[in-house]
């Protein structure tokens, strides 16, 4: 077992072999062998599809075996956008307009891109490259009219949308857009005449009926738009946003139950409609179901834990039910999040004269005067300001809503759509890499490797393989505990005993015995020093131990309070722990092998826990820039980079995330980098 303590130590005791390592790094030494074209109509396949997952994989590939070919950049573009993440499509239709600069549809998609960034001005000129190249293409310019209208440009979209129509007299949706632009210019005439026209050319499209009805419903000619929406959705039953446009119809008709069904059918179709959800608690506060409005309330602040209405509301309700101390807490958070909210100033104050708390209101009070005051410097009397700013229904307007209204179909490779839990990736450890017929792990997790661990596990007699691992507990602990035993007795018997306590320290690792663990890899330490592994783990370990019991500490305060504790045990928080340890050991490993990325995206993990961000940025910095395909570090940079509030940065590494196999970057890609 001289090869396991090879690859234990340090890199300078470690022995290199040329033949196996050349075996291993054979996908990135001879590319040309990789057949481009296959893996284009591979990622075309999967295109056509749907996958998109699938498809960006086969564009890798493709990337990988011959970096001039602008077709693999530009279908990566295509599924990419296809996915929500904007950001990425324009690099790689960057990419392909860099290769082929008189590729005129990488223009239009990176235009069509950049509008859904809301970088409206690049979309222009994007949109004016391609019509220079292709003057005569009707697409050039219906997608330079929708830019126009998302500028509000609504006379300049009308004549591109007019020399869509003269170059194609077809295109329905040409028809479509410029009659809703001509409604944006108070034309309902020439608009109807042109939605008209869109449904004859394509009369079982659901989306021309939809907006035909809302501009019925816009003019109030609410039969009509009824009709209209209905018609629509019997040609596409789980059309989101036709039920909602419904829902606001029914509503104008004073048919509340009508409305509360179609607010029911969106929220079917997409659970993350967050904009539905308010609407349906203000009905449901309209009718006093004070409960059910609370719950939809909390459905939108899951969605956007920012909307200072939801909190408001939220306030409003918990006031009406007699919950003053939540109502105080509902309206502080608002606060918080708009520290100028004289309306939330005032209905905190109502609620602490409620509990009695006389000077907090009167406090309270004074600051919502200050603040309607400077707002209104020109009113002489504050107090009837006063009163109209504690109208709630005043602040019943809609901001910052996540509502699409989108079909995407989950299990056609629309995946950004799913809720998730946005939270970092875990640590790497260094795991024995289970045989495939011995235990099956999840083939989600993303697993590498290095020169001296493929060099152990080209060269090592027992057959023992080793890997970087993100999640390393695998789903049957039993039969690890099997295998466990298996690999000890194997290295037991060649009287190797300071691997068997390595390997041992690995086993518990993944079992998440982190105490028996950090136990081995001492045991191992101590009788080689030079065991730089043990170290990695180690530390890592410790770190895991020190957060679980952290919450445990957290847990078990919670349940043990009770009316008989006394205050001070009450007021006792758990103390964070500082991971001073668990650095250290990463630090040791850092300093004997400074080129090991895990060890810096690990400890960049623990400094993020320690809310240390700026230099966890610098740590997964240099994990990228040592692994530039390590797609947890890209994730956790960008979650990192969010909370500082640098989307744009942030976007970008979420693109590379998701192009490396990260599934949730998808997800908040959506929620972050849309406009």
């Amino acid at each position: 077992m001289t090869n396991f303590i090879a690859l234990a130590m340090n890199k300078k005791h470690a022995r290199f072999l040329i033949f196996f390592l050349a075996i291993f790094f054979c996908a990135q030494v001879l590319p040309g062998q990789i057949n481009y074209d296959y893996f284009i109509r591979s990622g075309q396949r999967e295109l056509q599809q749907e996958n998109y997952l699938g498809a960006i994989n086969n564009f890798n590939t493709a990337i990988a075996s011959k970096n001039n070919g602008f077709e693999a950049y530009f279908l990566r573009g295509i599924a990419k956008f296809s996915l929500g993440d904007y950001s990425g499509a324009s690099f790689d239709f960057s990419q392909a307009v860099r290769i082929h600069p008189l590729y005129a549809r990488a223009y239009l998609y990176r235009g069509i891109s950049y509008d859904q960034l809301a970088d409206y001005p690049k979309a222009l000129n994007d949109f004016n490259k391609a019509l220079k190249i292709d003057p005569f293409n009707a697409d050039f310019f219906l997608a330079r009219g929708d830019t126009r209208m998302h500028l509000l440009h609504y006379k300049e979209a009308v004549n591109d949308y007019t020399s869509a129509i003269q170059l194609d007299k077809k295109v329905a949706s040409a028809y479509l857009n410029r009659g809703i632009a001509y409604h944006f210019l108070e034309q309902n005439d020439l608009a109807i005449k042109d939605v008209d026209k869109a449904i004859r050319l394509d009369y079982f499209n659901s989306e021309g009926w939809l907006k035909r009805g809302m501009i019925y419903a816009d003019m109030d000619s609410l039969g009509k738009a009824l009709s209209d929406i209905d018609h629509s959705l019997s040609l596409s039953e789980d059309n989101a946003l036709a039920y909602f446009q419904r829902a606001l119809i029914n509503l104008k008709s004073n048919d509340t139950l009508a409305a509360l069904n179609d607010y029911n059918n969106v929220l079917r179709i997409d659970k993350n409609n967050a904009l539905t959800y308010y609407n349906r608690a203000i009905l449901f506060s309209v009718q006093n179901n004070y409960e059910a409005a609370i719950a939809d309330y909390n459905e939108v602040i899951k969605l956007n834990p920012f909307n200072v209405y939801t909190w408001y509301n939220l306030g409003n309700l918990h006031f009406e039910m007699e919950s003053f101390d939540e109502a105080v807490s509902d309206y502080s958070k608002a606060i918080e999040i708009f520290p100028d909210f004289a309306g939330a100033f005032i209905n905190r104050s109502a609620a602490k004269q409620a509990l009695g708390n006389h000077a907090g209101a009167r406090e309270d009070h004074d600051r919502a005067t200050e603040i309607i005051a400077a707002a209104n410097s020109e009113h002489r009397n504050p107090e009837v300001l006063y009163s109209r700013y504690a109208d709630s229904a005043y602040f019943e307007r809609i901001i910052e809503f996540e509502a699409d209204f989108v079909n995407g179909n989950k299990e056609k490779g629309r995946i950004q759509f799913q809720r998730i839990t946005i939270e970092p990736k875990e640590n790497f450890y260094l795991v024995y890499s289970i045989p495939s017929d011995s235990l099956q792990v999840s083939n989600t997790r993303s697993s590498y490797t290095n020169e001296q661990v493929a060099t152990f596990n080209a060269e090592n007699a027992l057959g023992i393989k080793l890997e970087f691992q993100c999640e390393a507990n695998p789903q049957n602990s039993e039969r690890l505990r099997s295998e466990l035993k298996r690999v000890d007795s194997l290295i037991l018997s060649v009287n190797d005993t300071v691997s068997s306590f390595f390997i041992n320290g690995v086993f518990f690792s993944m079992l998440g015995n982190y105490p028996a663990a950090i136990n081995s890899y001492d045991e191992a330490l101590s009788a080689d020093p030079e065991i730089l592994y043990a170290y990695f783990n180690r530390g890592t370990s410790r770190y895991e131990l020190d957060e679980y019991l952290y919450r445990e500490q957290q847990y078990t305060d919670i349940v043990t309070i009770t009316s008989n504790t006394i205050a001070s045990d009450k007021n006792r928080k758990p103390t964070k722990p500082d991971h001073q340890k668990a650095l250290k050991d990463l630090n040791e490993v850092i300093s004997r092998n400074p080129g090991l990325p895990f060890a810096f995206y690990n400890r960049a993990n623990i400094k993020l826990s320690l809310q240390d961000y700026q230099r966890a940025i610098d740590d997964y910095s240099m994990a990228i820039r040592l692994e530039p395909n390590l797609a947890e570090a890209y994730y956790n940079r960008a979650l990192t980079l969010l909370f500082l509030n640098e989307e744009e940065l942030a976007c970008k590494d979420l693109s590379k995330a998701g192009e490396l196999g990260i599934v949730e970057a998808y997800n908040v890609i959506k929620r972050y980098c849309s406009k």
